[in-house]
């Protein structure tokens, strides 16, 4: 190496060398330290919030100045602690006019792990809007203007930063607060009068991340919350209730995959260009009770949603959990939900467009127009639009109260309206395999619905203006109101039904629970009915006169379970009836509440046989307890004549015939009597007990009855020739009767 060469190297030593000493002596003989004053007032008079920071080192390696336990105090009317502490700040400064003209000339900030407070009041204002307000309400001083020429700084970096974020009470104490960790801020050219871009990223509750790129500025110095901005904001797996987006009032919970947004704000509008949700897994919980309206926010507070436009909104490929308060079964799950909104404004109706596939297959669209946006309550924004359900499990979806019991599978069409008070619904529906009564069995035959009804959107009440079931040819028409309120709803609707064709309501039957005797089946007639259904959905209450008329129960012998009857009549009950029982009429007062049955004012009038009075329940096992009195007025002659029905040799007359001989003195005059008698007890009533199941009941007669008519007349006196009664001589047929029916004699 020549002599030119090791020169230049050992030039280039020395002065590396001595740059080496004079960065490590240098900060021994420049106090550094008495620029505190100076950086803290410049500070504080330019964020219009005291500054104070301990001591400041230099550090020629770092290019600047380092700080110790620095802090910005927030503002008095939300808290006492800081609004930003930091143990280390490394402040930029120029090193030669520091050195040789002790001038601070700040190049920028870098603050490592800082933690920062950000309040909100409840009048929406927080506590960073008046940041820099004092300092542009006084011009600039001489050290101010120097330290930051235009109030401008070349870079700001925070990294590892963590914010927590709060609401105050009324007694201005925090009440809620959220912390979002691993917070990285890089803004550089920033200052108060020019835009700056930043950059923003951090770590969410429930390990979720945000990140944020766009432009900033120029500083409101009245109000700092509304600093223009504009930016393209990004989250991925964002826990809703963890990172406090939503209220944990406001009954939804879940996670969104990934949320993209292209927006900007001008300190008066919040536009958004575009907002995609991807993939939300949302779960909705109802709270079916009166919603309360949210206090007005403060005009500051809420600005930004006041004046927030939306040019494209959208969610794509999403998952909604739906539940009512106090729900015990699984929620109904709606899957590859989809959504779209444009031209969203908070002064005018927005389109929008919706879709899902509901639980069972089924699935949901719905179109047309909503809003303007009810900020304070959402369910109270207006609403237009033509709603299609196709193939809806009524049990799962969602749609009715889990606890109503309820299920089919339904194609519905409908026109919904609301002005933001009253919600008007109108349309049509068809339910197939539908089942009305918890204990019911699927109709084979579908049901036709129309409907109109109006609802309360603040109370949660409505009416049921008409409904209009049809059933093939049979028509019922509903009316009526409901409440809903907690976990049910309270009904009070009326059911009519004029001279409904009962061949049409014969396979609609189990659906509504009622279960005939096994083998039997309806044929023809008409049945009348005006029921109320009252009680809650969740257990509700039926109750109302109901009536049948000329109908058959075909496939039922009445006749063979009356047997007992039928051997007193020569059987000629059994031939009345025969293999089906001609109802000519039927009626009841009917009241059904927690799936038992009971009818008061039973009537029944079967052709050929007789009347039947009585009252009785039917269980919600399908157990039957019925006392009822039958007349056989359709096989008895008149009462008060000379001689007994005509009968079989096994019938009563033919019993008595053989018993003949044993009637002491003038066999065929009590004979006669008897005949008489036992006719008349037929016809003014024998008490039946009907029990067993609706499947398979059972008929007691109550032949004691029978007995005791029949001994009043005997045992207490015959009848003589001339129709006057006569006392009877012996014991002996009351011995006879008492065999026959079962005594001792």
């Amino acid at each position: 190496m020549g002599k030119t060469a090791r020169f230049v190297l050992l030039a280039i030593a020395a002065v590396v060398a001595l740059l080496v000493v004079v960065a490590v002596a240098l900060p021994l003989f420049l106090n550094a330290d008495s620029f505190r004053a100076r950086i803290e007032t410049t500070l504080s008079e330019s964020l219009g919030r005291k500054v104070t920071i301990g001591k400041l080192d230099l550090s020629l390696f770092s290019g600047g100045l380092i700080a110790q336990n620095a802090t910005v105090a927030d503002d008095p009317a939300f808290s006492s602690q800081p609004f930003i502490q930091a143990q280390s700040v490394k402040i930029g400064v120029q090193i030669l006019p520091l050195i040789f003209q002790r001038a601070v000339l700040i190049k920028g900030f870098e603050l490592e792990s800082p933690k920062i407070q950000l309040l909100r009041a409840s009048s929406g204002t927080w506590n960073y809007s008046t940041i820099g307000a004092a300092g542009s309400k006084s011009s600039q001083n001489a050290d101010t203007k120097q330290t930051f020429p235009s109030l401008t700084v070349d870079k700001v970096d925070i990294s590892n930063a963590q914010i927590t974020v709060g609401t105050l009470s009324s007694g201005s104490a925090p009440a809620v607060n959220r912390t979002y960790d691993q917070v990285n801020l890089s803004v550089t050219n920033f200052g108060f009068a020019n835009s700056f871009p930043f950059t923003v990223s951090a770590h969410l509750p429930g390990d979720g991340t945000v990140t944020l790129k766009g432009n900033a500025g120029p500083i409101n110095p009245r109000d700092a919350s509304t600093t223009p901005f504009s930016g393209h904001l990004e989250m991925k797996h964002i826990d809703l209730l963890a990172s406090g987006f939503v209220d944990n009032t406001a009954g939804i919970s879940g996670l969104i995959d990934t949320l993209t947004l292209d927006a900007s704000w001008n300190g008066q509008q919040m536009h958004v260009a575009k907002l995609l949700v991807d993939k939300p897994a949302l779960t909705v919980t109802r709270s079916n009770a009166p919603a309360q309206p949210k206090p007005a926010a403060n005009a500051e507070g809420s600005s930004m949603m006041q004046n927030l436009s939306v040019d494209d909104a959208e969610i794509t490929n999403g998952t909604l959990n739906l539940a009512s308060a106090g729900q015990t079964g699984p929620p109904a799950v709606y899957q590859q939900l989809n959504a779209k909104v444009t031209n969203l404004t908070p002064t005018s109706p927005s389109p929008f467009t919706a879709s899902a596939q509901l639980p069972g297959g089924g699935s949901f669209a719905a179109n047309g127009k909503f809003g303007p946006l009810n900020q304070q309550n959402s369910a109270a924004t207006p609403l237009d639009a033509q709603v299609s359900l196709k193939h809806v499990e009524l049990g799962s979806a969602g749609i009715l109260p889990p606890d109503a019991g309820i299920a089919g599978l339904t194609d519905l069409q409908a026109s919904v309206q609301s002005n933001g008070q009253t919600l008007n619904a109108n349309g049509n529906a068809t339910v197939s395999n539908i089942k009305l009564a918890k204990d019911g069995q699927p109709s084979a035959k579908p049901l036709q619905l129309q409907f109109n009804i109006a609802q309360n959107e603040q109370a949660l009440t409505g009416t049921i203006n008409q409904a209009v079931v049809t059933i093939g040819k049979a028509v019922f028409n509903i009316a009526g109101t409901y409440q809903t309120s907690g976990p049910t709803t309270a009904l009070n609707v009326k059911v009519n039904g004029n001279g409904v064709p009962i061949d049409e309501l014969v396979a609609f039957l189990p659906a509504v629970g009622v279960h005939l005797p096994t083998g039997s089946q309806l044929r023809g007639g008409t049945l009348t009915t005006g029921l109320t259904v009252s009680g809650s959905t969740a257990s509700p209450v039926i109750s109302g006169p109901v009536s049948l008329s000329n109908t058959q129960l075909a496939g039922f012998d009445l006749g063979s379970k009356l047997s007992t009857l039928s051997k007193l009549t020569g059987g000629r009950v059994g031939t009345a009836t025969g293999s089906g029982t001609n109802i000519r009429s039927l009626s009841m007062n009917l009241q059904v509440a927690n799936n038992n049955i009971r009818t008061d004012k039973l009537a029944l009038d079967v052709t050929g046989l007789g009347t039947a009075t009585g009252a009785g329940t039917v269980a919600a096992s399908g157990a039957l307890n019925y006392n009822v009195l039958l007349k056989l007025t359709g096989l008895v002659s008149g009462g008060g004549s000379a001689s007994a029905p005509a009968a079989s040799a096994g019938g009563v007359s033919g019993l008595l015939g053989g018993l003949s001989g044993l009637i002491p003195s003038g066999g065929a005059g009590s004979l006669g009597s008897l005949g008489n008698i036992t006719s008349a007890a037929l016809k003014n009533g024998v008490p039946v007990a009907i029990g067993g199941t609706t499947s398979n009941p059972t008929f007691t007669p109550d032949l004691s009855h029978l007995a005791s008519s029949a001994a009043k007349g005997l045992l207490g006196g015959g009848v003589s020739g001339g129709g006057k009664q006569t006392p009877a001589k012996g014991g002996g047929l009351g011995g006879v009767l008492g065999g026959l029916l079962g005594g001792k004699h």
